[in-house]
């Protein structure tokens, strides 16, 4: 900004990552390979009730929405069974010394190269807190400030974090899974299940109660793809109160279904955009070009020469 001649300080990088069934890595267990052939990492995790496998390292240019090659799919898995592929760019900040991207560093960088003008380059969500904590610092030295008390951020929950356990489930199983008979005797199940109910305990912490009278009180408590836990309440629960305002939005920000499975997300569409377009009052026009969007959107994780993105659960 103080300098249009001054050199880039970031180095764009993609990372490619991509997700397999649950059954390639044991719960609560992970695999690292630590160096391989040209001494980067391979890792599988498990993610959600997947497994996520990656990742790849090289030097890209920065677009919109970045997707997976084949040659960095190859890298990670020469074939397996893939329900989701995608890729990411990470602001690696620049070491002028550095030849690759192997050698660029992962951490965040703080600089002040004119008065004033304090920079942040680099990070990964991962670490914003302590990104931010170093910038704010930095400024509070360049302007001589003098704060009353030191950085807060550590002792700061996120939102539906305070008064969160791990057992806050067991109360929304309690309060909210109904088991009702029919006519016939039979015993249906009602808006929850324990599946779901330590989704949403997870996702949304002490608000996990409003997305569940959602779904109860509003008959909402339907899921939105065959083996996965989101809740159709969640969508309206989304647009009212986490500003969803597009299907992609949901798919791949308030939730992570199209990281998870690009099938399944697929296959939910039709209901997430019916109940957004209730909530956000869109008529059939706008509804059309968010099933468009999406299902582009859907189409970068896909590696059509490596993978079948199916898990034989929605054909």
């Amino acid at each position: 900004m103080a300098n249009k001649d001054a050199l880039p300080m970031i180095c764009p990088s993609s990372g490619v990552h991509i997700v397999l069934p649950d059954y390639y890595s044991p719960d609560g267990m992970g695999l690292i390979v630590p160096k391989t052939k040209d001494g980067r990492v391979v890792f599988m995790l498990p993610w959600l009730g997947r497994t996520i496998a990656g990742t790849t390292d090289s030097s890209t240019s920065i677009t919109p929405l970045p997707e997976p090659n084949e040659n960095e799919i190859q890298f990670i898995l020469d074939a397996i069974y893939v329900l989701s592929a995608w890729s990411g760019i990470r602001p690696l900040a620049v070491d002028p010394n550095a030849k690759n991207t192997e050698s660029i560093s992962r951490d965040h960088v703080v600089s002040e190269e004119y008065p004033g003008l304090v920079t942040i380059t680099g990070g990964k969500w991962t670490t914003y807190r302590s990104m931010a904590e170093d910038a704010v610092n930095a400024a509070i030295k360049s302007g001589k400030l003098s704060p009353s008390n030191e950085c807060i951020t550590s002792n700061l929950r996120l939102i539906g974090g305070d008064g969160w356990e791990p057992s806050l489930f067991t109360v929304l199983a309690q309060q909210y899974v109904r088991m009702k008979k029919s006519d016939g005797g039979k015993v249906v199940p009602g808006v929850m299940d324990t599946a779901a109910a330590k989704h949403l305990s997870h996702a949304y912490g002490t608000l996990a109660e409003r997305v569940a009278t959602i779904a109860q009180n509003e008959n909402l408590g339907k899921r939105l793809a065959h083996g996965y836990p989101y809740l159709e309440a969640e969508v309206a629960y989304c647009a009212r109160n986490e500003y969803c305002e597009s299907a992609v939005d949901f798919i791949a920000r308030r939730s992570r279904l199209a990281f998870l499975d690009t099938d399944a997300a697929s296959h939910a569409l039709p209901r997430i955009i019916e109940i957004l377009a209730t909530e956000h009052n869109w008529d059939k026009s706008r509804q059309k070009e968010e099933m468009q969007k999406a299902k582009e959107f859907l189409e970068t994780f896909k590696s059509s020469k490596n993978a079948h993105f199916h898990d034989g659960k929605h054909q």
